[in-house]
């Protein structure tokens, strides 16, 4: 394993068309591959609550900044007192951000929004195989977005095993049903009268986001249903509308929502006359518009998920260090690369603009062949592979199985240990993928993680 000090934190090297990434990391995995195969075959409302000096940390303030505020800020919410800790819960966070955007020189640093002519972020997390914690990886990052940043995150299930929605709304059974509209119905794929299709206004399609207990975070559920995206795709492409791209269905969708829902609203401008959060101008800025949109697709590649490729801006592909789990992704990337060029090769269009990246995932300390593969996969795509992973972890297993985040999950006190190394290791690879998508934004978690990691693989 290389030293720290030859970690290349490279954030513009992943940067461009996402064709060129791809291209990029297919000759890294062609590269990689052959000595990576000799080395192997040799339930509700989420009830955690916040202290005040997390709700610092979350927010970027300092214990002293945030205690002097709540002595003298009339709306500073009250919270509850648990013992001699005042905590808060994640609605209270956000009004929290609400009340210091009021008075802060930099109000997007306590609310991260966009402003009416900043692009919207589609971050999509996709993977050919199961069982690579791309759900998770997803749920971790989008709850990331909102306590770190307060960001107004728009959710997309396009897996019909719909963990990401139960991730989300877990209490009402996923809120899936056969009335519940999923992405097929967003994509206009059903037919409509004598048209093939539906165009579904800005106002439906705004209608179809769910609303979770994160407090400006929506979700497309999935269910079942969301497998008839490959039908109803199929049956389109015979009907060959002339006015239609078989592969731009989810994109246009999201273009019609887009364009009538910009951000509005200044951060600093949620509160009243009395230093109290303004409740109407709050509520409806948290369902303006959406700041990034997450995508968890299905593992598989289809020409339904190839729509969900179009639409995206940013790439994100979480991937285990096993040897045929790489050859699985290198199938995977050879497989959108030969669907992209070929798109491209009849309609010049640009294809992931933003940052792309290859999050490792479930990498084990004790395996010397994960560690090696990850340095070998640096060594061969340079800038293309996140230099912070996610660990193999026990502790999370017990969030997980009740459908819950390591962000909000209150575990006991004999689980505090390892869900607390788990937080910190998800904090570090979210600070990462944020440095690639929203430079300068980062927190520094991401570096501190890498100098512990190495310092101690060293060790």
């Amino acid at each position: 394993m290389r030293d720290a000090g030859a970690v290349r934190w490279d954030i513009a090297m992943a940067e461009g068309a996402l064709e060129s990434y791809l291209r990029r990391l297919d000759r890294g995995l062609d590269r990689a591959l052959p000595a990576i195969n000799r080395r192997a075959t040799m339930a509700s409302r989420v009830r955690r609550s916040f202290s005040m000096r997390r709700c610092a940390d979350l927010i970027g303030v300092s214990y002293a900044y945030l205690t002097k505020a709540a002595a003298q800020m009339p709306g500073f919410p009250e919270g509850t007192h648990v013992g001699r800790e005042r905590v808060f819960t994640l609605d209270e966070l956000m009004r929290i951000r609400a009340l210091l955007a009021a008075s802060a020189k930099r109000p997007r640093d306590m609310l991260a929004w966009r402003r009416p002519l900043d692009p919207l972020p589609v971050i999509s997390f996709a993977s050919q195989k199961g069982g690579t914690g791309k759900s998770l990886s997803a749920a971790h990052f989008a709850q990331y977005l909102s306590l770190r940043h307060g960001m107004r995150v728009g959710l997309i299930d396009a897996d019909p095993q719909h963990t990401l929605t139960l991730y989300f709304l877990r209490d009402e059974g996923g809120m899936v049903s056969a009335e519940t509209p999923t992405l097929v119905d967003f994509a206009g794929l059903y037919a409509h009268g004598e048209k093939a299709y539906t165009d579904h206004d800005a106002a439906t399609l705004d209608s179809f986001f769910v609303p979770t207990p994160w407090p400006g975070t929506r979700i497309l559920p999935a269910s079942g249903e969301t497998s008839e995206g490959e039908l109803q795709i199929a049956r389109l492409i015979r009907a060959a509308p002339k006015d239609r791209r078989f592969y731009r269905y989810v994109a246009d969708a999201l273009d019609r929502w887009r364009e009538a829902h910009s951000p509005a609203t200044d951060p600093a401008a949620l509160t009243d006359g009395a230093g109290r959060i303004d409740e109407g101008a709050f509520g409806a800025a948290l369902s303006e518009t959406f700041d990034a949109i997450v995508i968890d697709y299905q593992p598989a590649l289809t020409i339904f998920q190839l729509n969900n490729l179009l639409a995206t801006t940013h790439l994100v592909i979480p991937q285990t260090m096993k040897g045929f789990d790489l050859a699985t992704l290198s199938t995977f990337v050879k497989g959108m690369l030969g669907m992209i060029e070929e798109i491209l090769a009849r309609d010049p269009l640009e294809i992931g603009p933003g940052s792309h990246i290859l999050l490792p995932t479930i990498v084990q300390r004790a395996n010397d062949q994960d560690i090696a593969q990850i340095g070998s996969l640096m060594e061969q795509a340079p800038g293309l592979v996140l230099p912070v992973f996610y660990m193999r972890s026990d502790a999370v297993a017990n969030a997980a199985d009740l459908y819950q985040s390591a962000y909000e999950f209150d575990p006991t006190p004999g689980q505090r240990r390892g869900l607390a190394r788990f937080v910190e290791n998800a904090d570090a690879v979210n600070d990462a993928l944020v440095a690639r998508i929203w430079p300068g934004m980062e927190r520094g978690l991401a570096d501190a993680w890498i100098a512990k990691f190495y310092a101690e693989e060293e060790g």
